[in-house]
């Protein structure tokens, strides 16, 4: 007994790290966006919306063209190559962020001439502020695959502090959004370097680049997915602004504003989880991590509810009396959107199991698949129901997703277990080659052979 607990110790620290320093992003972002939209005008908390989400977007692009090839990768990597790879990816993604950087301002600046000063000073505050975020999140994610929580949380709480800081400043501004996005920008660019020298000589900082060309084709499908979901997550705010108007999506963005701390816990845990999965998936088998991840679902689904329940009693207070604002099926929106988000928790840990397979097209396939259905019956819906349909819309498209998921799961178990029961060759590379993903001697080059 005393040995069993002394094992789960570490464990539970690993998730406890992660779990607090999400609920300090939760708290910071959430009090942001509050910031503005109690405080400053409905343009300026459009203009803060547009530029989060094309953070979101190019931070998942990252997250899912570099970040997911690798942590499959790290553990069939010695500690030397590990160093080298981490090295090279960053040299490439700071080549190409520079480049890419330098372009937009160039742009900007000549778009700058046409339009108001205002726009102007918004749109060059958000470069760097997605530049910064970039940067973050590269330290962030190696080090939380590393199983560094704790490093992370106290880079964060710093992140934390800056963004506070610059939404007091904003407080009545004009420039609101621009300011809390320049002191966003500040954070991260502070937070990147501590993360960057807590990694110290576990990166090889003078790494030559190129390592991102051999990670393409397994990066390129599961960037694939994972910017179609965004599509799926973030396309209804079009489809509602073309549809309806400008006061419907401000009651969307404010009623999922509240339940947004659930969606940054579940990327937190998400994060810290992965790493953990491939782990079990190449020493358990497919079996028993599908039920270890089905276990996190449901633990996930029931702090979900708890939150749910919680602001449900709160929600008076919420709308009334902290945002100052009362919007037309607010009720209905909220819970709405607690149903969704429940749905979101529960099929986020299984959908690893497909990912660590290497399955990315069948990802790809089917988030857009449920990202078509969901716009489709978002666009109907809101012709008929108003705000509310785009939600309705939403959910239609993510139980599509969690049925789909689940038999996907399923399909890949049981593919391990006939893959695992064929007798070995050992001297035909050709098997070794095939079989060398749930191996802790496999190659590279074998990481690509399973698209």
């Amino acid at each position: 007994m005393k040995s069993a607990r002394a094992a789960m110790l570490p464990f539970a620290k690993l998730f406890g790290s992660s779990v607090v320093d999400q609920a300090l992003l939760s708290a910071a972002n959430f009090a942001a966006g509050l910031t503005l939209i109690r405080y400053s005008s409905e343009t300026q908390y459009g203009y803060y919306i547009l530029a989060f989400n094309t953070m979101m977007l190019l931070t998942t692009l990252q997250g899912t063209f570099i970040g997911t090839p690798l942590v499959i990768r790290l553990p069939l990597l010695s500690a030397l190559e590990r160093r080298e790879w981490i090295g090279s990816l960053w040299r490439d993604q700071r080549r190409i962020g520079i480049g890419a950087g330098l372009l937009a301002l160039v742009v900007v600046g000549g778009l700058s001439i046409f339009n108001c000063r205002t726009h102007a000073v918004v749109m060059f505050a958000a470069i760097p502020f997605v530049l910064a975020a970039l940067y973050r999140e590269y330290f962030r994610g190696v080090l939380l695959m590393l199983h560094r929580p704790q490093a992370v949380l106290l880079a964060d709480a710093f992140y934390v502090l800056v963004l506070l800081s610059g939404c007091g400043l904003a407080l009545h501004s004009p420039i609101a959004a621009a300011i809390v996005l320049v002191a966003s920008s500040i954070g991260s660019v502070l937070s990147g370097r501590a993360m960057g020298r807590h990694l110290g000589d576990e990166i090889d900082w003078r790494s030559a680049g190129g390592h991102m060309r051999q990670i393409a084709r397994v990066g390129f499908w599961a960037a694939s997915g994972g910017i179609i979901y965004w599509c799926f997550n973030q396309g209804y705010n079009m489809v509602a602004a073309a549809t309806l108007n400008l006061a419907a999506v401000a009651s969307l963005a404010a009623s999922r504003l509240i339940l947004m701390p659930v969606n940054l816990l579940s990327a937190g845990v998400q994060k810290q989880l992965t790493p953990l999965a491939s782990t079990w998936v190449h020493t358990l088998g497919a079996r028993r991590a599908l039920y270890r991840l089905v276990g996190f679902s449901a633990g996930m689904a029931c702090l979900t509810l708890i939150y749910a329940g919680v602001v449900w009693m709160l929600r008076d207070w919420i709308f009334l009396r902290l945002m100052h604002k009362n919007f037309p099926q607010r009720d209905m929106l909220l819970l709405l959107w607690c149903l969704l988000f429940v749905l979101m928790v529960m099929r986020e840990p299984p959908m690893l199991l497909i990912m660590l397979r290497q399955r990315f097209r069948m990802l790809t396939s089917t988030t857009l698949i449920c990202a078509v259905l969901s716009l489709v019956c978002s666009f109907i819906g809101m012709r008929h129901l108003g705000a509310m349909g785009a939600i309705i819309g939403i959910i239609v498209g993510e139980i599509g997703c969690c049925l789909q998921i689940v038999i996907l799961a399923w399909i890949e178990v049981r593919v391990s277990e006939r893959e695992a029961a064929q007798p070995a060759h050992a001297g035909v590379d050709g098997a070794a080659v095939r079989h060398a993903g749930h191996s802790a001697h496999a190659n590279a080059e074998a990481l690509e052979d399973h698209p």
